[in-house]
């Protein structure tokens, strides 16, 4: 089922099939209004997510309801290192536009892959870790993300809270 474009909803782009599988889990929460999840096929690069960003501005412009994910690696190699991080970030701020900047979204594994994280939660599947890290979310328990390799994400994640997304996007 398509999104109401009119209404509130979430535009995401994936750079992988494990971000897929991430998203899977997120719409088997029961706290998640999945129906305003609009998840895009995985991209294959994050170079290719902030393209298809770039090239889907528009959808911020014509639908005011309109706010987008970018869920990405970040790929550091050093545990102590936020080069990467940071490059992404800074690239990320470069490519939205500063009238959407409150409407767009970064969130994504730090420190190698995704296959990291799998390891960090016991080799769970990641429709299970995506299910557990949306089930923290609205009650402000984000004590699974501050792990290692997901605490890059914690400012996003209440940037996203303060601009109202949590609001409409989680059952009450």
């Amino acid at each position: 089922m398509a999104v109401n474009r009119y209404k509130n909803h979430l535009v995401i782009f994936l750079e992988d099939k494990p971000y897929r599988d991430i998203l899977n889990g997120v719409k088997l929460s029961s706290c998640i209004n999945e129906a305003l999840l609009d998840v895009k096929d995985p991209l294959g690069g994050w170079g290719k997510v902030f393209e298809a960003v770039k090239v889907n501005t528009f959808l911020l412009k014509k639908y005011s309801n309109c706010n987008v994910l970018l869920l990405m690696d970040f790929d550091d190699q050093e545990e102590n290192s936020q080069l990467s991080f940071q490059d992404r970030r800074e690239k990320f701020q470069e490519i939205v536009p500063q009238q959407y900047e409150n409407r767009v979204f970064l969130l994504g594994i730090n420190h190698k892959e995704s296959e990291d994280l799998r390891r960090s939660f016991n080799h769970l599947c990641f429709e299970e870790i995506g299910k557990m890290l949306v089930e923290d979310c609205p009650n402000g328990d984000l004590s699974r993300w501050k792990n290692i390799y997901l605490k890059c994400n914690i400012p996003e994640i209440e940037r996203m809270k303060k601009n109202g997304i949590f609001d409409w996007l989680f059952k009450k």
